[in-house]
């Protein structure tokens, strides 16, 4: 069982310079500065560890491309640059993998620094299509307003030049704006130098153009704000129900992970078994409107649970599964943070008993180790409708790829953030670069969840009914993708 987790770099210097304040001590070590020889030291060091352990790094970029990606990232003998500038560049070639699982991230103290004493873009932004409005109502700026620039740098520009702090699978870039939205303001920070205070060019209702400086926020003052925006705020529980019509049932769950903030699986467990329960008791509720718009993923186990409610076929995990090696390499580097010695044998006693040799330096999960499941009992048996969005991702698009594929489900909302044919997840590994002690994370399984390659290499499960937020639905309670659902319910029943 495992778990669902050259031309760039010119521009970004020359932002660089657009943001950049007197010397202060919000980042003392991302000002920090490598020389060459350190820097290339980690950058060898990091392609050497994607190679060896991660299964999936040519999906979307052959070898010799991304030799070119790590060459042109060298640093010429006798020069320098920060740390801040060396993770740019990192980050922009881990990009180039396309997996969401994949990240490289500053080094955890430097990370504790800026939550301590950064000061932060103040406003929530909601990216809709590649455009950023603010997402709160009780900011500086009118909720919904669209973001056209910050301190005289073209949203259009910038963005691009944080995208790679949030890695995506394939070519889905809704997945990408959806963790853009939350991190923000910490990734401008990372990117840039910061000023206590930001000058905002905004587009008006009526069309105009005004301009407005904000006063910037301190680490807590911005997780008050990111906890309290106006639309996408966490629910109180992940697992919910509510029945929107006499015919109809809402079941919402926002992730299948287990620990880490989440239920533990028995509340799921009992959750779910509880819910298709109900409805074997309930004949007239023949509808099942079901939720993953917040469903990042987490743990297969969960999500074959739900599926198998709603299978009429027994089914496995995946079709296949490939790593690259049956043994953890460069252990030397592993974090201390993430993994324990003990954690770290326990992953080499699973891969030598779980993988076998299917070829030169390639290693197939046995067949016997793929997990099965069988409809259960009480499956349901009527209309399914999901409700998706680029957050959808991982194990969570993994249903909904079991659903599209079986013909089991009617989609509405947006494409899926997880890709419909391979992807690479499972266990993942962080890495510490010794020198410039910047994290490497590298999941270690290949997922093949069809046995036949998709049409559309990268992307994810499309809806067949496109409904996406708009800006003027950042301010309002109104729920425009269930919305659209219950009515395509209401007119359907209708009809028949």
């Amino acid at each position: 069982m495992f778990q669902l987790q050259p031309k760039i770099l010119r521009q970004v210097i020359c932002l660089l310079l657009a943001f950049s304040s007197a010397v202060s001590a919000q980042d003392t070590q991302l000002r920090r500065s490598l020389t060459a020889s350190e820097i290339n030291d980690d950058l060898e060091r990091m392609q050497q560890i994607l190679e060896s352990m991660h299964p999936g790094l040519y999906l979307y970029i052959t070898p010799e491309e991304l030799r070119e990606e790590f060459e042109g990232c060298r640093v010429g003998l006798g020069q320098s640059q920060s740390l801040r500038d060396t993770f740019l560049r990192f980050a922009a070639v881990v990009d180039k993998i396309r997996c969401g699982h994949t990240y490289a991230a500053i080094p955890s103290s430097a990370e504790e620094e800026l939550r301590r004493d950064a000061v932060f873009f103040p406003l929530p932004l909601k990216f809709l299509q590649g455009k950023a409005y603010v997402n709160h109502k009780r900011v500086e700026i009118p909720c919904g307003t669209e973001v056209l620039s910050i301190n005289g740098i073209a949203m259009s520009k910038l963005v691009p030049q944080l995208m790679p702090f949030v890695t995506g699978d394939g070519f889905v870039d809704e997945y990408r704006y959806e963790l853009l939205s939350d991190s923000f303001s910490n990734s401008l920070a990372i990117a840039f130098p910061q000023k206590g205070q930001f000058l905002v060019e905004f587009r008006k209702d009526n069309g105009a153009v005004g301009m407005k400086t904000v006063q910037g926020v301190d680490g807590r003052g911005l997780q008050a704000r990111m906890q309290t925006v106006a639309f996408g705020k966490k629910p109180l529980v992940p697992y919910r129900l509510k029945q929107v019509a006499p015919n109809t049932l809402l079941m919402a769950i926002d992730t299948f992970d287990n620990g880490y903030g989440a239920p533990p699986f028995r509340v799921y467990h009992k959750f779910v078994t509880k819910t298709f329960k109900e409805l074997e008791k309930s004949p007239q509720i023949d509808n099942l409107i079901l939720d993953l718009r917040l469903n990042d993923g987490g743990y297969t186990r969960n999500e074959m649970l739900l599926y198998s409610y709603l299978s009429e076929n027994p089914f496995r995990e995946m079709h296949a599964g490939e790593a690259t090696a049956n043994r953890i390499q460069h252990k030397e580097y592993l974090s201390r943070l993430y993994h324990s010695r003990g954690m770290i044998r326990g992953y080499d006693r699973r891969l030598n008993r779980e993988l076998e040799p299917v070829g030169e330096d390639r290693f197939g999960l046995s067949d016997d180790w793929i997990p099965r499941a069988l409809p259960a009992e009480r499956r349901f048996h009527g209309n399914v409708f999901v409700l998706t969005s680029g957050r959808t991702h991982s194990a969570g698009a993994c249903v909904c790829v079991r659903l599209q594929e079986s013909n089991k489900a009617v989609f509405i909302g947006e494409e899926t953030g997880g890709v419909r044919g391979a992807f690479t997840a499972g266990t993942t590994l962080v890495y510490t670069l010794p020198n410039s002690g910047i994290e490497l994370a590298v999941p270690i399984l290949k997922y093949e969840m069809l046995e036949k390659a998709p049409v559309e290499h990268g992307r994810g499960v499309k809806p067949n009914h496109v409904v996406r937020v708009r800006p003027e639905d950042l301010g309002s309670d109104n729920d425009r993708i269930l919305d659209f659902a219950i009515e395509l319910i209401r007119r359907q029943s209708k009809a028949n």
